[in-house]
């Protein structure tokens, strides 16, 4: 091994070595939890930087308190350790530790530009999805990972930021209790909670993408941005595994990732039991951002990532890969349901109901009230 160059960062050091001749990367990432026990064997303090986390405390007669506090803390920390190859052996030794957990609040709005909504940090970015960069998108991982916290969290980003030219077409194939609280926004289209409502759902969808590929064809547009249109519509499928043996269901979805970039079609295809059958080659292809939380086996993280990787995320909720041109590892945010509550509030609209579709604390009405959505906008 050949150090080429050790350089400090502001979280921690970073080592480049010459990986010798015979070895490859993959003999060095087998080998990661060695290299990371070896550095937290000896715990110790960093008298530098514990004497400048000293100047921070207000001088009181809680003092001696404090600074026991201050010395534990510095002296449990663990260094992790990442490595990655970029011709040369990188390993990057950081003295904090990876967020476990990250709160979404209302601050998260401020952080966010145009079609973006939030992935998660990590120990030292925040990173977002752009919708407008990165149309379509597929969330995987298994059942309590973080995916359907992570669905909602875009969900009620993309409400409460763009209220006015949000469109959305919910599916959830686990019987739509995660999307029930959002069933009566003004920017849902429809809910359905099963195969057979999945696709008439489907069909309204694509109904709508051919009358906007139609427009913007009949009118010279290339695209959405082209013609001037402000509005975008999300078709978030949860559980897509229960509708990939549905031919019908699979052709529209396969038709919304094809075709529904340049007309502001976004489709979020999330599932548990990633596989080539439960994602089609075209979806995969066409969804160029995947989200992936921990998976069983590393097929199932080829099947997603085109590599293995999701199979070793630790088992901590809401830890997932975030994969583009470029992949990371996120702590994606923790959303309470109490908070998305409050801010959803104010675009719930009363929706008419079909004959007998009651709802507890409600009174069978004589009229029904009908909403049309007229022309293309």
């Amino acid at each position: 091994m050949q150090l080429l160059r050790k350089s400090k960062r502001s979280w921690g050091m970073e080592y480049a070595y010459r990986i010798p001749l015979g070895l490859e990367f993959a003999d060095f990432k087998k080998r990661v939890t060695t290299i990371q026990d070896g550095l937290n064997g000896k715990r110790y303090v960093d008298i530098r930087s514990f004497l400048q986390a000293v100047k921070t405390l207000k001088f009181s007669r809680s003092i001696l308190r404090e600074l026991k506090g201050l010395l534990n803390e510095k002296a449990s920390v663990k260094k992790e350790v990442e490595l990655s190859y970029d011709g040369v052996l990188i390993i990057r030794v950081y003295e904090t530790s990876f967020p476990e957990l990250f709160r979404y609040d209302g601050a998260i709005f401020e952080r966010l530009n145009g079609w973006e909504v939030p992935v998660g940090v990590t120990r030292t970015d925040f990173i977002k999805h752009d919708f407008d960069k990165q149309t379509h998108l597929i969330v995987a991982g298994t059942s309590g990972g973080g995916k359907s916290v992570f669905l909602k969290n875009v969900i009620t980003t993309l409400v409460a930021r763009k209220t006015e030219n949000t469109n959305i077409f919910l599916i959830d194939l686990k019987g739509g209790l995660a999307f029930k609280r959002f069933r009566d926004l003004e920017q849902v289209k429809g809910l359905a909670k099963n195969p057979i409502e999945a696709y008439e759902l489907l069909t309204v969808a694509q109904s709508k993408l051919n009358e906007r590929i139609n427009f913007l064809f009949d009118n010279d547009y290339e695209d959405v941005k082209e013609a001037g249109f402000s509005d975008r519509y999300f078709i978030v499928i949860d559980e897509a595994a229960d509708i990939s043996d549905s031919k019908e269901c699979q052709e529209i979805i396969k038709d919304i990732a094809r075709r529904g970039r340049g007309a502001g079609f976004q489709l979020i295809y999330c599932t548990q039991y990633p596989t080539n059958e439960t994602i089609s080659p075209q979806v995969r292809q066409n969804c160029t951002a995947q989200l992936c939380f921990r998976l069983k086996t590393a097929i199932a993280s080829r099947a997603v990532l085109d590599e293995e990787g999701a199979e070793s995320l630790p088992l901590i909720q809401g830890r997932a890969i975030y994969r583009t041109d470029t992949k990371v590892i996120v702590q994606t945010p923790l959303i309470e349901n109490k908070f998305i509550d409050e801010t959803i509030k104010p675009n719930i609209i009363i929706r008419g109901r079909k004959e007998g579709d009651k709802r507890e604390g409600t009174t069978s009405r004589k009229h029904t009230l009908i909403v049309e959505e007229v022309g293309v906008s």
